[in-house]
């Protein structure tokens, strides 16, 4: 998986390279306000942070206005930011939107550091998204245990398989899984296994008598060997594998609705 940690801190490499462009954006931003002689805070400053939320604001929009079908029903959804769900695209047409309008009330003093700042961020958000490895991953030949105690092999299956890694403890898992046992029972022709790491059956039962969840799919892996054989470094962490069971998608971190529907949507060959 393409998953950072730091830390405490797990991100996908999506969002990863967002903080890193945002973090040179403020930072070249301010180098070239200095060097002209203005001191942040000023102008520079004001403008650049409406820049960083024009992006914010401008990639969100575009992932629910690109994906409305799933937020219709949920609109509050959208502004689940920590969900993911970003156009970098419409994000880019944002921040370009706010160096035209700076040029337009001749704040001279933010126009070379926007400038330069949103070309250094540019460039960064697309050197760390080239550069993170895309290794081969396929479904992992393994036997999980069901909750009555059987086996349940993994791999084998002839179709998309959404697995998800997920432990009762974590906050993040037990707010996306109503969603995600919704979607697993309105997904015909993609198998959805959600594999607890390393509780017993009775702390799972537990959870999904108190959230009135469906048992369908859950499953356990006590050791977690799941998270070593896929290489992921947080939960609850979302793969999507085609029917071949390659890995065509994934994410660390809780994921919307919208997200996991365009991930499937990668794995089925449908276009979204």
């Amino acid at each position: 998986m393409n998953a950072v940690s730091i830390g405490p801190l797990v991100f996908d490499g999506g969002r990863f390279a967002a903080v890193v462009a945002l973090l040179l954006f403020f930072l070249v931003t301010e180098i070239v306000a200095r060097l002209q002689g203005r001191n942040l805070p000023g102008d520079a400053a004001r403008w650049a942070g409406i820049a960083a939320l024009a992006w914010i604001g401008a990639a969100r929009l575009g992932f629910v206005m690109a994906h409305w079908s799933d937020f219709a029903a949920h609109p509050l959804d959208a502004l689940k930011l920590w969900q993911g769900g970003f156009l970098s695209g419409a994000g880019w047409a944002g921040g370009v939107a706010v160096f035209l309008l700076a040029a337009l009330r001749r704040a001279r003093a933010a126009l070379a550091p926007l400038a330069l700042g949103g070309a250094v961020a540019l460039a960064a958000h697309l050197a760390v998204l080239a550069v993170q490895p895309s290794p081969a991953v396929t479904l992992p030949q393994m036997q999980l245990m069901a909750l009555d105690g059987g086996r349940v092999q993994l791999a084998g299956r002839d179709r998309p398989v959404v697995l998800n890694l997920w432990a009762t403890w974590c906050p993040p898992c037990r707010r996306e899984m109503p969603m995600m046992t919704d979607l697993a029972a309105n997904t015909p022709g993609v198998d959805f296994v959600f594999a607890n790491q390393g509780e017993e059956a009775r702390q799972v039962r537990a959870f999904l008598d108190a959230e009135n969840l469906p048992p369908d799919g859950m499953v356990r892996d006590p050791q977690g060997r799941l998270m070593a054989a896929l290489n992921a470094i947080g939960l609850p962490s979302t793969l999507v594998f085609d029917a071949r069971g390659r890995l065509v998608a994934a994410q660390t971190g809780e994921v919307s609705r919208a997200a996991l529907t365009r991930m499937i949507a990668q794995a089925t060959g449908e276009t979204r």
